[in-house]
């Protein structure tokens, strides 16, 4: 009996060795696995392509300001002073539509090009008895404007074309806050308040009626953005919470600033298929998708979070708030992802958009439009609002004036970030990739200077060297020097001398 069972329980040890072997086996094969090259291009925003770095950087390419900005700003007998992209640019029916707050209303505009506005005046808000381009406008600060009881400031406007209702076309998200609540559902940061989205439709982006107050009261405060992911099918909405990770809490609480200043504003995630109906409904239960870290300057907050789908990742452009009394200032900096769930920052304290010197008229505080940059040709045209005064509870002498407009900065396609190399040379070794057209192409850098890839194979046999590629395009072909089947895995060698890369793809 006792051999029996010995006998049977080494033959279960041996069957559990053999299964482990045969997990861990089939684990190295897929990290293994080449990564696929098709005509969807691989940014270098972060290493998914990369197995080593050798004396280059990852550096991020600072959006080029447009020279006339601000683009719209308060001008108009009944504007209040501060007009700001709590709101949405569209390209929409052959011309550019805008919608942003403008004091305590809603504000709408036009253009041709999306450089010089129209404010059209409307009948729908009578200010002094003159018509005027707000849609809406709030009572009071804790009253909101007829049919919209608890709207406190807009999100933004999107056009929804999948809508079979065509009085819900375009959807409007806003902060809905019920200033005086004492049930169940009191938003824990603000405890005598209920706070969520608000969701208002439209047939034409003008006239608009309640669809929802309360949608969702998972996310609490201003500057919450949302995109249609194509890839789930849903919407996803990245929203304000309060989550500072406790190694933070414990290392930044010993400034004397920091109970004042320091609030652990975080960005949280949510998902919907109507944006009505929301994964997560009740207060503080949403997951964190970004948050504040050890690595961050001591007061850093992240504000809000504008997420799009741009080629094969998701780009996040991060308001982060530097929230000390030494300096507070609102600039935009980026993340990626390759799920849109998992957040990674790039180029931490390297603003893409940052505040401007002295003289300028974004000055101190930085806020990102809730829609996804606008293509203009060989631009990605991204809508950001700038304002002239630092955020509270800053008081000093430098505060500045309450007020701000709204104006563009503009960003090379696909060049986000570029690995750099300087004269003494540098290079990328890439993971294992399965090539799967017939031509090789890269976004870079190298009117003065040079790259030069080489391509091998598993056991890092020389398969191919490329001509020197040289020129600055945002296409330029890989020539070889002898012609070889791409189509087979291969680690490409990427020798760069004075040049910058910013994506590769492959063609038939």
């Amino acid at each position: 009996m006792f051999s029996t069972v010995f006998y049977v329980k080494v033959k279960l040890l041996g069957a559990c060795v053999l299964m482990l072997l045969f997990l861990r086996s089939a684990l190295l094969t897929a990290a293994q696995l080449p990564i696929p090259i098709t005509s969807e291009k691989q940014l270098f925003l972060d290493d998914y392509l990369v197995a080593s770095m050798t004396r280059v950087q990852r550096q991020v390419q600072s959006a080029r300001k447009f020279l006339g900005n601000p683009v719209l700003w308060p001008t108009e007998a009944w504007e209040p002073p501060m007009a700001t992209i709590y709101g949405s640019v569209l390209r929409d029916e052959g011309k550019f539509k805008m919608w942003y707050k403008s004091g305590m209303g809603v504000g709408y505009a036009e253009s041709d090009d999306g450089v010089s506005w129209r404010k059209p005046k409307l009948d729908l808000t009578i200010i002094d008895g003159q018509r005027s381009n707000i849609l809406f406008r709030k009572k009071s600060k804790t009253e909101g404007p007829d049919g919209f009881p608890y709207l406190y400031e807009l999100f933004g406007v999107h056009r929804d074309d999948r809508e079979s209702d065509l009085s819900r076309r375009y959807k409007m998200g806003f902060l809905d806050i019920h200033w005086n609540y004492s049930g169940p559902l009191a938003d824990p940061f603000h405890k005598t308040q209920r706070r969520g989205l608000g969701v208002a439709g439209s047939p034409d982006g003008i006239h608009w009626k309640l669809i929802q107050d309360w949608a969702t009261s998972a996310i609490i405060d201003g500057a919450t953005h949302w995109m249609f992911d194509t890839n789930l099918g849903k919407y996803v909405l990245y929203g304000r919470t309060r989550k500072g990770l406790p190694e933070v809490v414990e290392a930044w609480k010993t400034n004397a600033w920091f109970k004042d200043w320091f609030s652990g504003r975080a960005v949280a995630r949510i998902e919907s298929p109507d944006f009505v109906h929301w994964n997560f409904a009740q207060p503080d239960t949403a997951p964190v998708a970004l948050t504040a870290e050890l690595s961050d300057k001591p007061g850093t907050e992240i504000y809000s979070m504008k997420v799009f789908r741009y080629e094969s990742v998701y780009v996040g452009l991060v308001q982060v708030f530097h929230a000390t009394p030494i300096e507070p200032t609102l600039e935009i900096e980026l993340a990626v992802s390759r799920d849109g769930i998992h957040f990674t920052r790039v180029g931490r304290g390297h603003p893409l958009i940052g505040v401007g010197g002295p003289g300028s008229w974004d000055r101190f505080n930085l806020s990102i439009a809730n829609n996804d940059p606008i293509a203009m040709g060989d631009e990605l045209r991204i809508y950001y609002g700038g304002r002239l005064y630092r955020h509270s509870p800053y008081n000093g002498p430098d505060k500045g004036p309450e007020r701000g407009g709204i104006g563009f900065a503009t960003v090379l396609r696909d060049r986000f970030v570029g690995i750099e190399a300087s004269f003494d040379g540098g290079e990328v070794l890439t993971k294992p990739l399965q090539i799967l057209g017939k031509e090789l192409h890269l976004n870079a850098r190298a009117d003065f200077g040079q790259i030069v890839i080489e391509a091998t194979d598993r056991v890092g046999k020389l398969l191919a060297v490329s001509k020197p590629i040289k020129g600055d395009a945002l296409d330029l072909l890989v020539d070889w020097e002898k012609p070889f089947d791409l189509r087979i895995p291969v680690t490409l060698r990427i020798k760069m001398e004075n040049a910058q890369l910013f994506a590769l793809w492959s063609t038939n």
